[in-house]
């Protein structure tokens, strides 16, 4: 019985070493739109919060690799179809595939469902509602889709950086709160942490012009040093249970 014990504690002491060096050596996924990309007020791809990520991991000898499969127009079906056709992606130069790079990643950040909502709406006297709480059924149903999809290939942190009102019109104020609430809740049903950045980008010093969709690289900041803080913590809870572990063995 000794004997087995023995061996049970080495095999756990080796795991969290194991565990422990991984974090050193962070591979670090961005999946998304616009957001993901830092589109700036003009419309160009600038410094999104992804960058700041990788310059935060970098700096402090944490990265191992930054993937950015980002793209512009990218809605949650595109994604999904990414990953079950295991589209090929280039790393470090080197070509790999969709499902390799979910599997290996370390860190995953995802920012979609905007463009999915707002395509093909009409902005009628009733400000288009009907149409999007309707579409919005399908765009859960989906990001619940791709949730489980992620859920399949990675079981390390997905972060998911929740809506915010995109237009800066306040009849949307409802529907994006309503629309968080749901995708929180499912989010938590996959262990995905949820990032609510809602309240924060109702500041206007986070944009460059009112009627900006995106936020100015004050904002992209603000949204990374968010996920920054979420990393540190899930960082520290890891080497605190490996420091508790070997104090009682």
């Amino acid at each position: 019985m000794k004997k087995i014990l023995t061996v049970i504690i080495v095999f756990l002491a080796v795991f969290l070493i194991y565990l422990g060096f991984k974090d050193k050596d962070i591979y670090y996924l961005s999946l998304g739109d616009s957001l993901a990309n830092g589109v700036n007020s003009y419309g160009n791809n600038d410094y999104g919060y992804s960058d700041f990520i990788k310059d935060y991991l970098s700096s402090n000898k944490k990265l191992k690799n930054y993937v950015n499969l980002a793209n512009n127009n990218k809605r949650t079906i595109d994604i999904i179809k990414d990953i079950t056709d295991n589209v090929k992606v280039m790393v470090d130069n080197k070509e790999k595939t969709m499902q390799n790079a979910l599997i290996k990643a370390a860190i995953i950040t995802l920012s979609i469902g905007i463009n999915d909502l707002f395509s093909n709406i009409t902005f009628n006297n009733d400000f288009g509602m009907q149409d999007l709480y309707r579409k919005f059924e399908q765009v859960s149903t989906d990001l619940e889709n791709l949730f489980k999809l992620l859920r399949e290939y990675s079981k390390e942190d997905i972060i998911f950086i929740g809506f915010y009102n995109y237009l800066n019109e306040d009849e949307l104020n409802d529907f994006f709160l309503y629309a968080n609430d749901i995708i929180e809740k499912i989010a938590t049903n996959y262990n995905i942490t949820y990032l609510d950045v809602y309240e924060d980008l109702k500041d206007d010093k986070y944009f460059d012009d009112y009627n900006c969709s995106f936020p100015n690289k004050l904002g992209y900041e603000m949204i990374a040093n968010k996920i920054i803080s979420l990393i540190d913590e899930k960082i520290d809870k890891k080497a605190w249970f490996l420091s508790f572990f070997f104090v009682i063995i």
